[in-house]
């Protein structure tokens, strides 16, 4: 519409210039005066009023977690005393965000008015968002001309991994980690004794020294030097595929969070090792660092060149190098069973917890159906938390 009226218009004031030209009238030059003085009075207005066009804008929450809903309000002001005949309001959102409300609004500013909008968001997926983009289309009051202001002064929003309880009763029934879930982060190094004293109860009989209890007539137990902790080491999949599942993936590190928030609160030392791009890892042995872990997951993308199992091997690999008295459970977590993957493994003698989704494939079924290979144990996310690969 506008530029059918700008074309009409342009032509009117070149029609009357041409008949102005070759008639000399007086009342033709004074119908392409005033109709100039239109042109540019139009254009004046769509400039005044873009200068004075303003928007506020804030969020309820300005950091949630994935599957919350996000309240955003929007403010805006037309400040001249001239009206804004025509606006359309194009709300922008990031592809990964969904909305039940309506991105754009058709809207006149009378003069010195404000217009309040509130938008409701639905933040699926985990990560760091720009919100608050706002592109406002103006037009003059004859439709001749329009201009577009893009008000970018953007909110950052954080979309934490859902974090929920984990089935305490399948956690604890299977007893997982062993020791690992004990307060004691220490190791004894048995080749290294200390010291002989008292026996006192609840003293492991495995140390009980029978030579000098014999000669004393009284139990005495042998203590050892204390060595590295124990240390639980969780593995992520991170490897790029095509047509990955997002769904799939936002559950699957909701997992991995709810899983070391239950682990950190037993005070177990957790290690971390994505398989992302650059390789975050993250190491803590205390519930007030879960926040860095949050952190970490919440940036993890699925942007690895290297396939899982060999990140795997690669760790495992590390590990024996390092020569570590310390004891570790390895935790891997993945979306998917694949044989490629567990006939890729490794393990050289390190058990191997694999947690995935419940099989959806004959062959995921068929890896399941085994119970466990040597040094390998499958478990199915679903049994620990209340999720489905439907919901």
């Amino acid at each position: 519409m506008t530029k059918g009226f700008k074309r009409m218009f342009v032509l009117l004031l070149v029609f009357l210039l041409i008949v102005a030209t070759l008639s000399g009238g007086k009342s033709i030059y004074n119908f392409l005066f005033t109709a100039a003085i239109m042109w540019f009075g139009m254009r004046f207005i769509l400039s005044h009023n873009a200068r004075n066009l303003y928007i506020l804008y804030y969020a309820g929450d300005k950091v949630i977690e994935s599957g919350d809903m996000v309240n955003i309000q929007y403010k805006i002001s037309n400040t001249s005393f001239i009206p804004i005949m025509h606006a359309v309001i194009d709300f922008k959102l990031d592809p990964k965000i969904d909305s039940e409300s309506k991105l754009k609004e058709i809207a006149y500013f009378g003069s010195n008015e404000n217009r309040n909008y509130s938008k409701q968001m639905l933040c699926k997926y985990r990560g760091y968002y720009k919100v608050g983009q706002v592109l406002v289309e103006i037009n003059d009051p004859l439709l001749l001309s329009k201009r577009v202001i893009n008000f970018n002064k953007e909110m950052n929003l954080t979309v934490h991994p859902r974090v929920v309880p984990i089935n305490s009763d399948m956690f604890e029934s299977r007893d997982l980690f062993g020791t690992l879930k004990s307060n004691v982060r220490t190791l004894e190094d048995r080749t290294n004794l200390v010291n002989i004293r008292p026996y006192n109860y609840g003293d492991q009989l495995k140390n009980i020294h029978w030579k000098v209890s014999a000669k004393k007539d009284e139990l005495q137990t042998k203590e050892f030097e204390q060595t590295v902790s124990s240390k639980l080491v969780i593995l992520i999949n991170g490897y790029r595929i095509q047509g990955v599942d997002l769904d799939l993936e936002e559950k699957m590190v909701s997992f991995c969070a709810s899983l070391i928030k239950s682990v950190l609160d037993q005070q177990v030392h957790i290690k971390l090792i994505m398989n992302d791009a650059s390789g975050t890892t993250i190491e803590s042995n205390t519930s007030k660092d879960f926040h860095e872990f949050l952190e970490g997951l919440t940036g993890f993308k699925c942007d690895s060149e290297l396939a899982f199992a060999s990140f795997i091997n690669h760790r495992i690999t590390e590990s024996h190098a390092e020569q570590s008295q310390a004891i570790h459970e390895l935790v891997a977590i993945t979306p998917r069973l694949s044989k490629a993957f567990v006939h890729g493994l490794n393990t050289r003698g390190q058990r191997i917890h694999v947690f995935s989704f419940a099989p959806t494939s004959s062959e995921e079924r068929e890896l399941m159906a085994k119970g466990h290979f040597e040094y390998l144990r499958f478990h199915t996310i679903d049994s620990y938390m209340e999720v489905s690969n439907g919901s």
